[in-house]
């Protein structure tokens, strides 16, 4: 899904779901669950042609009548959605690629 989303300062930035890095997929109503995960988050990561990098958040939901909105976020709160889903065991979180952007995220550091 092509979109573009505007910065704090009014630039826009034109996102591709299908082509940006998907950091994050929330479950989507996986079986045994009943009606606990008929809405969700995902989040993406996109470099503009520029070079700059962005963050943004897809939350969606399987209920009738339910928009789908998105939204551009901080390199902080992309790492804390990830720390929150790290161990949810029906979501996904794409180890690989996050390592790249956030190298020391499964570091224990207390």
């Amino acid at each position: 899904m092509n979109l573009i989303l505007l910065t704090q300062d009014e630039k826009k930035v034109k996102v591709d779901t299908g082509s940006d890095i998907q950091l994050y997929s929330a479950p989507h109503n996986p079986p045994n669950t009943g009606t606990r995960y008929t809405s969700g988050t995902d989040l993406y990561f996109h470099r503009a042609r520029s070079g700059n990098e962005y963050y943004y958040t897809h939350d969606w939901s399987m209920w009738q009548g339910s928009e789908d909105s998105f939204e551009l976020i901080s390199k902080e709160k992309a790492e804390n959605i990830l720390l929150q889903n790290w161990n949810n065991q029906y979501g996904n979180v794409k180890e690989d690629e996050v390592k790249k952007l956030f190298p020391d995220i499964d570091e224990e550091n207390a």
